[in-house]
């Protein structure tokens, strides 16, 4: 389908202060300090107000609550306490009667310009959502019931995610029929917080040398990697819980999450940006701290130097920046 690019679009006003979801919920293990010291303080800069929702370790999880078809002994004990913590977050939304949230892990970082990314990403989210007439958006009722500035017919924004397959690249385990495929995208230009060509990794079915430099893509999604963070509507936790919470299980969370995008379970309805605006930070230090599903491994190293692929103007980079009033610095100068 042709491309549709977008060069202009007005700024909208965003607020939570700046994400206009009712919660922002972030997951994440009590007892790593360090991950929400650091998420607090880039939150208190930069205009985002957190609700935090305790992790859950594997080994907590009674085999009794598991859904038919998961087998813990082919499952790491990891992976079953990413799934349940993350379950627990699309449940507080129904529990807490929202509109909308958004939900991130403990070791996100983001741009110190989220707020007009998102203005950005709002306009061509509600510009995918009504092109063309006759797609899965405009076809399904349960529009939100409060206004949203990213639209009104959407039950997932996937802002954050590590690899993204269009769905007319899917290998073939993971096509869906020729007729339900969806090739729509947008195309921001000139965007000056998207990093260079040779800075953006994750795209694992197209070359960024398709595409003018400085372009985000906003689509709907084949197949994502990584939860790093992503909204869902009132409609859209509904339909998620029961996918992810009451199916049988038998793959790791994150790749169930796409699963419900990709062959659109329930009606799910589904919009992805890449590159992604919220994305895994990599601090310096410990390497094997870095998270708490693929534990292991790192050997004693410590990382000297602190990073955020696809994030030009990391804030997490720039808390001495932003704390002392200065102007932030780019990532990579090129």
């Amino acid at each position: 389908m042709p491309l549709i690019a977008e060069s202009q679009i007005p700024t909208i006003s965003i607020t939570n202060r700046v994400t206009q979801f009712e919660k922002v919920f972030v997951i994440g293990l009590p007892e790593r300090t360090d991950k929400r010291d650091a998420l607090v303080l880039m939150a208190s800069l930069t205009g985002i107000k957190l609700t935090w929702l305790d992790g859950v370790k594997g080994s907590d999880v009674t085999n009794k609550a598991l859904p038919l078809g998961w087998d813990p002994t082919k499952m790491p004990e990891n992976n079953l306490g990413s799934w349940r913590g993350h379950t627990n977050a699309i449940r507080q939304i129904l529990s807490a009667d929202l509109s909308s949230a958004l939900i991130m892990e403990d070791d996100m970082d983001w741009d110190v310009h989220l707020k007009p990314q998102l203005s950005l990403f709002a306009s061509a989210a509600k510009k995918i959502q009504t092109q063309p007439a006759d797609n899965l958006f405009s076809q399904l009722p349960s529009p939100l019931a409060a206004p949203s500035p990213y639209g009104q017919n959407w039950d997932m924004l996937w802002l954050g995610s590590c690899a993204t397959t269009f769905d007319e690249h899917l290998p073939p385990d993971l096509q869906i029929p020729a007729q339900e495929r969806d090739g729509r995208k947008i195309l921001i230009l000139d965007d000056e917080t998207v990093p260079s060509w040779n800075h953006i990794k994750g795209n694992l079915s197209f070359g960024w040398e398709e595409y003018p430099p400085q372009t985000r893509i906003v689509h709907v999604p084949g197949d994502n990697i990584c939860s790093f963070a992503y909204a869902l509507s009132a409609s859209g936790a509904r339909k998620a819980l029961e996918y992810l919470g009451l199916e049988g299980q038998h793959k790791a969370f994150d790749n169930h999450l796409s699963d419900l995008c990709r062959v659109r379970a329930n009606g799910m309805r589904c919009v992805g940006v890449v590159p992604s605006l919220f994305v895994h930070h990599r601090p310096r230090g410990r390497v094997d701290g870095d998270s708490d599903i693929n534990v292991g491994g790192g050997n004693g190293e410590i990382r000297e130097v602190g990073m955020t692929e696809n994030i030009l103007y990391s804030t997490r980079l720039n808390l001495g920046n932003l704390l002392r009033g200065f102007q932030p610095e780019r990532q990579w100068p090129d």
